[in-house]
């Protein structure tokens, strides 16, 4: 099963959740603040579709790193069941191999179809059978307009143009007359057209007009037919979540009662007038593209009705204070990500090892995890204890333990799924891979003691390649995101000593600020014993004396140049995480650009007979 369409499902799956979380706070907000404006409700509505839509086609979240840094782990001795065990790089970055949808497997394509492809093909064919609806309503309003007569009437024509110069406009719209509509209709982003309804415009008295013809013009004022645009894709996107469907409608709504009250703030005529015109233009369908003046449905028009009744006003600053905070925290894609993590170092032995006896190996090297795509690569080192020197000779050589270094490069998935299409470029301690630990354990296997193998399986079938060359072009596919790799665990060795050194100033301004304290109770014990029945006296004494002795240390901390250095160190700090960030969106494009050649050298072996098929 293709990667990309495991992204895209997961993106739907992940979306929708945090699309109800935000439309079921977004209706709280609305119903639980009920002086809350109608054009604040406009906007919070809008912003649940902004959300669906930007969660599902933006791929590359904003990363906050405030969780705690991964804790590295040391590699685990030789001769376990994977032997040596593979250290994969523990990241959160999305910047990652791993989150890159596009570039998550080489092997993508023919795996027979499966409940995946299936969810996708269903979600694919609602999309298009939405749109389908959208494009058959779209040519329906079109031809409503175009069915409908110029206006001859000079005076209104006169008259609108007025109106929209007054309400900012560059050019009013095309007024149209229309034997199929009972209430004013503006359809269009494109050359808006207003309709006009032609058997009921001699009837309509002239404040009854002005008003209807001001509602349609404040839409265009606030664009309500561009800005209507988004929360209409959101729905043909999630044609399947209610709640995506219910913003819809309640941005709709709120956007009719926001109109309403431009109109009544500004008109002469008064809100029980307006009210009227609402009663007497009742309910009619919306036109696709379009706004009507007259209500889409019963309730609806109960709602815009109550809004007028609610004439209190409510601060600008508290409006833009909730749609600010449901903005950042709801809508902006923002990931939560491990902070940087300094290099570990290597546990000392607790006593001085002895001299070992001849014979003795105690040898030890670091286990270092890839620098797959990670923002701070962590890096584990463990170092074995020396033998034991009144130990004999051949105990301590039977027992002595060897740590070997392993590194690995891609994605390693936490399930073992036998139909995935999957590969492991195995050299030696060193792996480049997409697929699962089990797949690694049993590459390992097929290697034996040679160490080099080409492994991949493809359509359910597996098959191995041991051909120096092929090797040689995959190591060059691969040599750009190593050196990546390499970049990354430098910046991240940077990073862990500038840690340290803002560390130790944090030490010093602690005991500096711990001095101060103890300096103040020094002198507010003082200042106390010697005052007799004159409390408040003494207690104004040791006040000063304890301002007097913080004064003191924060001269001495301005003296000693700590706070100046933990200040720099925190530029230097946030200068290597922008150049790490950088590296880790290289080292994705490269990883995208690599797993499309292998996928080609792949092909290719197969094709000349390079790849042998095994059984599994």
């Amino acid at each position: 099963m293709s990667p990309m369409i495991e992204a895209l499902l997961w993106r739907l799956g992940a979306t929708s959740v945090q699309t109800a979380v935000l439309a079921l706070a977004v209706w709280a907000l609305c119903r639980g603040v009920r002086r809350l404006p109608a054009t604040t409700q406009t906007w919070l509505w809008w912003l649940v579709g902004v959300q669906a839509v930007i969660g599902l086609l933006w791929n590359a979240p904003l990363q906050l790193p405030v969780l705690p840094a991964a804790t590295p782990t040391p590699a685990l001795i030789a001769g376990d069941s994977l032997a040596p065990m593979v250290m994969a790089n523990a990241t959160a970055s999305g910047a990652s191999a791993v989150a890159s949808a596009g570039a998550a497997d080489v092997l993508q394509g023919a795996s027979g179809p499966s409940w995946a492809l299936w969810l996708a093909a269903l979600w694919v064919a609602g999309v298009a059978v939405m749109a389908l609806g959208t494009v058959r309503a779209y040519r329906r309003s079109r031809a409503l307009v175009r069915a409908a007569a110029p206006c001859t009437d000079r005076a209104l024509v006169a008259a609108l143009r007025m109106a929209a110069e007054a309400h900012g406009l560059s050019q009013p719209p095309e007024i149209r007359l229309s034997q199929q509509i009972a209430s004013p209709q503006l359809i269009g982003p494109w050359r808006p057209v207003l309709l006009l309804p032609a058997a009921r415009l001699p009837h309509m008295a002239d404040d009854d007009l002005d008003m209807a013809l001001t509602h349609e013009l404040i839409h265009l004022r606030r664009r309500d037919l561009w800005w209507g645009l988004l929360p209409s894709l959101a729905q043909h996107l999630f044609f399947f979540h209610p709640l995506v469907h219910l913003a819809a409608r309640e941005y709709a709504t709120a956007r009719e009662a926001a109109c309403d009250a431009a109109v009544v703030a500004g008109h002469r005529h008064c809100r029980h007038d307006y009210g009227r015109l609402l009663l007497q233009l009742g309910v009619a369908p919306r036109p696709h593209g379009g706004v009507a003046s007259a209500s889409p449905s019963f309730l609806s028009l109960k709602r815009r009705l109550l809004m007028l009744q609610n004439p209190t006003s409510f601060p600008r600053f508290g409006a833009a204070l909730i749609l600010g905070a449901v903005a950042i925290t709801g809508v902006l894609p923002l990931r939560l990500v491990a902070m940087p993590a300094a290099p570990a170092v290597a546990a000392a032995s607790a006593a001085a090892p002895a001299k070992p006896a001849a014979g003795v190996s105690s040898t030890a090297a670091p286990a270092t995890a890839a620098a797959a795509a990670a923002a701070a690569p962590a890096t584990a080192a463990a170092t074995a204890a020396p033998a034991n020197a009144a130990a004999p000779a051949a105990a301590a050589s039977s027992t002595s333990q060897t740590f070997t270094t392993t590194s690995t490069h891609g994605q390693i998935n936490l399930s073992h799924d036998p139909d995935r299409d999957a590969y492991v470029l195995l050299q030696g301690n060193d792996s480049v891979m997409n697929g699962s630990v089990d797949d690694l354990k049993h590459v390992r296997r097929l290697a034996g003691k040679d160490g080099q193998l080409m492994w991949f399986r493809k359509d359910g079938k597996q098959y191995v390649v041991r051909d120096p060359d092929t090797f040689k072009r995959l190591n060059a596919v691969y040599a750009p995101v190593t050196k990546l790799g390499q970049a990354q665990g430098a910046l991240g060795e940077r990073q862990g000593e500038l840690g340290e050194q803002q560390g130790e100033l944090g030490a010093q301004m602690g005991e500096l600020g711990a001095r101060a304290a103890d300096a103040a109770a020094k002198h507010v014990n003082a200042s106390l014993l010697d005052t007799d029945a004159h409390t408040q006296q003494a207690a104004e004494r040791a006040a000063r004396e304890a301002e007097r002795a913080v004064r003191q240390a924060e001269q001495a901390m301005q003296r000693s140049g700590a706070q100046q250095r933990m200040q720099a160190l925190a530029r230097q700090q946030a200068a290597l995480a922008t150049e790490q960030a950088d590296l880790s969106s290289q080292q994705a494009a490269a990883s995208a650009r690599a797993d499309k050649e292998a996928q080609r050298i792949m092909r290719e072996a197969i094709a000349q007979g390079l790849a042998t098929q095994i059984e599994g």
